[in-house]
């Protein structure tokens, strides 16, 4: 008779096996004893969890709601800050004033002024601004600011040397060459 021997292999892979099934069975919870107090309480959750559609819509309304309130709140302004503005409808501008605080009026200033005439008046903030004639008898679309950007003192125009000329610190500047 031949004795049976049993496969080294087999005999590992029966071991393994065991193993992995004592180790699984580990994580499985024990069975709950069932009781009416038990049964009681898993059919109040359950009503618990009805889900009532209505309310649900209305609650995704009032959420996509307010998100689309507060992204318009703070998107529109941002959005708006990089469009330029308008062109006005011609009624932007500040009037110039004479040397008492009268407004100036075209026609009557040109009437008694010479062509090419830098006279000052009073311009935005009430700085002393330059007002001169074209020679096609119109005023310059600009007036030029008279004070002096370093010290401060009202720079007079100088008929005879044809420029600017700053009292305070002896800067010039003429209309023709800029410089």
């Amino acid at each position: 008779q031949k004795s049976i021997r049993p496969d080294p292999t087999m005999k590992l892979f029966a071991v393994v096996l065991s193993l992995f099934a004592a180790s699984a069975s580990a994580f499985v919870p024990a069975p709950m004893t069932s009781s009416k107090a038990v049964t009681a309480v898993n059919m109040a959750a359950a009503e618990e969890l009805y889900i009532d559609e209505n309310r649900r819509f209305v609650m995704n309304l009032i959420l996509l709601g307010s998100a689309g309130v507060t992204v318009g709140a703070l998107g529109i302004p941002y959005i708006l800050f990089f469009v330029p503005p308008g062109s006005g409808g011609g009624a932007g501008g500040s009037p110039a004033k004479d040397a008492l605080g009268n407004d100036i009026f075209a026609a009557e200033y040109l009437a008694s002024k010479p062509v090419g005439d830098r006279s000052l008046a009073q311009g935005l903030k009430g700085d002393a601004t330059y007002l001169i004639i074209k020679e096609d008898k119109t005023l310059e679309t600009y007036g030029l600011n008279a004070v002096c950007t370093h010290l401060g003192c009202v720079v007079p125009w100088s008929t005879a040397a044809n420029k600017f000329q700053c009292p305070c610190h002896g800067s010039q500047v003429s209309l023709r060459t800029g410089g």
